[in-house]
């Protein structure tokens, strides 16, 4: 197996799954060019997206697609392309990317639609750099996961708190200070969004969990095992559901990692990165969302230099989801896997899942037991006999995703 990776320039990606590129078998995309790119979804996200894409120096955008008349157009205008004409506008995203020839498309589509627009696209032969969470529900999280290995074609999602230089400090220290013992992550933002979230099952989780879980098992280099979590739902909230939950995660090297979260709370806000604390065997660490880490070591020295060492990375460099891009087409030129390929993030997407299980269920939940669950109705609920055929002759979900590693 191939140790190639290429990421963002300072960026650790020991932690993706690299494949060689006769293992994919998908056609490496030329590097002496821009990818072509069409975004599918113009709403907020959307037009986040087209913004980067134009101001990206690995990617072009060539297309727009959304249901909604009109919409295209709008992101178009608001992206800061030299010549809106040039961008091709459509309601399929897949169509347009076949359309326009397309190297790939995003998708930050509402998540409902990441399932049948990521299905598409990949049996079109079309990479997907796909927006978080994965798709709306673990079973059918585990169906684009079928879908994926059936077409061998590139399918990452975006987790863009990876890129950010501080985490990839806290997991430099992590590996050789550790192993952790207890990991503690503290978001708190009053916010009262509008639109879906006010009505969404468990929107904090939902939301923002997603981020700091993948934070979480990158930093630690490990792997969710069993979470009890629960939710609160004070008087003054605009939310239909809890929008403040504590969940704390048994992961597989034996330590914990307790997130905290709420949009509840007003005053002392947090970062959007949320408050860090790490103990580890041989050293602790903070981080308060935004600086550089503080370190720690029972030798004063050591801790010194280390602290210095952060402090002297200064430098600008791409982060969030102008890295997120960047990742995946400097993997596509280079025939490997890129980091948070759908294998790797399915187990941060189940932390999700398996935490609002706990709290509706007011119990511990394994997370073995949650995806074989979520396998079961999702062979149930695929219409796609190949993809159904390879879901039922996996031994377990747990066993795929450690294969790909």
């Amino acid at each position: 197996m191939s140790s190639d990776v290429l990421s963002v320039p300072g960026t650790d990606t020991s932690a993706a799954p690299v494949l060689d590129p006769e293992l994919t078998g998908f056609p490496r995309l030329p590097a002496d060019r821009p990818a072509r790119v069409v975004v599918v979804g113009a709403g907020g996200m959307g037009s986040w997206w087209a913004r980067e894409i134009v101001a990206s120096p690995v990617a072009e955008l060539v297309g727009v697609a959304d249901l909604v008349e009109g919409a295209p157009q709008r992101v178009i205008e608001q992206s800061g392309i030299a010549d809106p004409s040039a961008v091709g506008t459509g309601a399929d995203g897949t169509d347009l990317a076949l359309e326009v020839g397309a190297d790939l498309i995003v998708n930050p589509t509402v998540p409902v639609a990441h399932h049948p627009v990521t299905v598409k696209a990949l049996h079109a032969g079309i990479p997907v750099l796909g927006e978080k969470p994965v798709t709306e529900t673990l079973p059918e999280a585990l169906s684009l996961l079928a879908h994926a290995e059936l077409t061998g074609v590139p399918f990452m999602v975006s987790q863009s708190r990876r890129f950010f230089r501080q985490v990839r400090q806290l997991r430099s220290f992590v590996a050789a200070h550790g192993p952790t013992v207890l990991t503690s992550a503290f978001f708190s933002l009053f916010t009262e969004m509008e639109g879906y979230r006010r009505t969404q099952l468990h929107p904090l989780l939902r939301d923002m969990g997603i981020h700091a879980f993948d934070t979480a098992r990158y930093i630690m280099d490990a792997d969710p095992v069993a979470v009890t979590a629960r939710g609160a739902q004070p008087e003054w909230s605009v939310y239909s559901h809890d929008a403040t939950v504590t969940a704390t995660f048994e992961m597989s090297d034996g330590s914990l990692f307790v997130y905290n979260g709420t949009w509840n709370a007003r005053g002392l806000p947090t970062y959007w990165n949320s408050e860090w604390r790490i103990g580890a065997q041989l050293g602790s660490a903070t981080w308060d969302g935004k600086g550089a880490p503080v370190l720690g070591t029972d030798d004063d020295e050591a801790t010194a230099r280390l602290q210095a060492e952060v402090d002297s990375e200064t430098g600008e460099e791409p982060d969030q989801i102008a890295a997120s891009l960047i990742e995946f087409v400097s993997a596509l030129q280079e025939g490997r896997t890129p980091m948070c390929e759908v294998h790797e993030n399915l187990l941060s997407f189940a932390m999700v899942e398996a935490a609002v299980a706990s709290v509706d269920r007011g119990e511990r939940v394994e997370i073995d037991d949650l995806l074989e669950l979520a396998r079961t109705d999702a062979i149930a609920a695929e219409t796609h006999p190949e993809a159904r055929d390879l879901m039922q002759s996996w031994g377990s979900v747990r066993e795929v995703l450690a294969a790909a590693r």
